[in-house]
């Protein structure tokens, strides 16, 4: 038990010794990225007033009791749909999306705040469901009215990308709860299909896999941005150029926000990138292990889901910015400038080390506390 606590506990730490450490590296790299003059300073400041918000959030969350996390699962869920909803009626449309609310000058994406809210009233359901998961009404039926209503809110926003990681992560989690697959295989193939046929009907994302297959031709115009990130890399090599003697960042559009990773790889080179991707490969495995030490099912899901979300945001956003996938808009979290995308980052962090406590908790009262696989309403995934 000893053993299983100490591992916990150095998972936490190794959590929140990578979250610090991108978030600082972020700032120092976005303040470095939007130098010279006032720009600079106003970038960064708006991003050290979310990073004190989103602080401020996770230490109330990891304070908080945990019991209240699950309770308010629902309720955070229907306000997260109804901030969706708001935006596409009477959002701004800020780069041909409409996806930004403003409040007294200030704006904020609500799908930032959705990723979260999902996840938890997924991880609610799938806890409350038990054995049940494994028919098709209540593993496959309700949890697809639950994930969709959220996804097909921010996919026709437009917010491809959003909507197809937080997809994955709901996917993972109704894995791991334990669904059985045949049922899940016809759904799969049905949404595989309609997402091809609405990417074969928009035109702008067509222009992006075209590109994105022939770069060299599409250089001058579609494909300008992913061609700068690649010669930023280029011009990187094994070891980069050192910090702050990028040449790419006055070509590179969007270098500070979805695209910063190309300066990461020019200044820091092959060897920083590595790191970089290193650190979210510990983030996955610091969460995976929260996750198998969570006291209850409910925080086994949560974890799980929002693991695979902070990884998984940050792979995709690497492999845009690296060419091996089209481009998606994707921030790369704790990174990217974006103040509500950090917030809701950060408190996802909130949320992992709350379960994490809970489980060092539940260590004080059980003789050989239950792994993610041994709670008694876990059901072995079924063929």
């Amino acid at each position: 038990m000893n053993e299983r606590k100490s591992g916990l506990r150095n998972a936490a730490l190794m959590l929140l010794g990578c979250t610090l450490a991108l978030t600082v590296f972020g700032l120092v790299m976005l303040y470095e990225v939007a130098s010279p003059g006032r720009a600079a300073a106003s970038v960064v400041s708006r991003q050290v007033v979310a990073l004190i918000l989103g602080a401020a959030g996770a230490g109330l969350v990891l304070w908080a009791d945990y019991g209240w996390i699950r309770r308010l699962a629902w309720p955070l869920y229907s306000l997260a749909v109804g901030l969706l909803a708001y935006a596409l009626v009477w959002g701004r449309v800020v780069n041909g999306a409409r996806r930004w609310i403003y409040v007294a000058g200030v704006g904020f994406q609500p799908s930032d705040f959705a990723k979260v809210a999902l996840l938890m009233a997924l991880a609610a359901y799938c806890s409350s469901a038990g054995s049940r998961i494994t028919s098709f009404k209540d593993g496959i039926l309700k949890p697809a009215l639950i994930v969709g209503l959220v996804t097909l809110l921010i996919f026709v926003e437009p917010d491809w990308g959003t909507a197809l990681i937080l997809g994955l992560a709901a996917a993972v989690m109704l894995l791991v709860a334990g669904i059985r697959l045949r049922y899940a295989l016809i759904p799969s193939v049905l949404l595989t299909i309609a997402v091809g046929t609405a990417l074969c009907y928009n035109g702008l994302r067509m222009e992006r896999i075209d590109s994105w297959l022939d770069l060299e031709s599409t250089r001058r115009v579609v494909g300008y941005q992913a061609w700068q990130a690649r010669l930023a890399f280029a011009s990187g090599g094994p070891v980069g150029l050192g910090f702050s003697a990028s040449t790419q960042r006055a070509f590179v559009p969007e270098c500070q926000t979805d695209f910063i990773f190309a300066i990461i790889g020019e200044e820091f080179g092959f060897l920083g990138s590595l790191l970089l991707l290193g650190a979210f490969a510990m983030i996955l495995h610091a969460g995976l292990r929260i996750a198998r030490e969570a006291p209850d099912r409910f925080g086994a899901l949560l974890a799980t889901g929002i693991s695979f979300l902070l990884a998984g945001q940050a792979l995709c956003n690497m492999a845009v910015v690296s060419g091996a996938l089209p481009n998606k808009g994707l921030t790369l979290p704790f990174v990217s400038q974006g103040g509500s995308n950090l917030m809701m980052m950060l408190v996802s962090v909130g949320v992992l080390l709350r379960i994490a406590r809970a489980g060092e908790d539940h260590f004080e009262v059980e003789e050989e506390p239950l792994s993610l696989f041994d709670h008694p309403s876990v059901v072995v995934n079924e063929p």
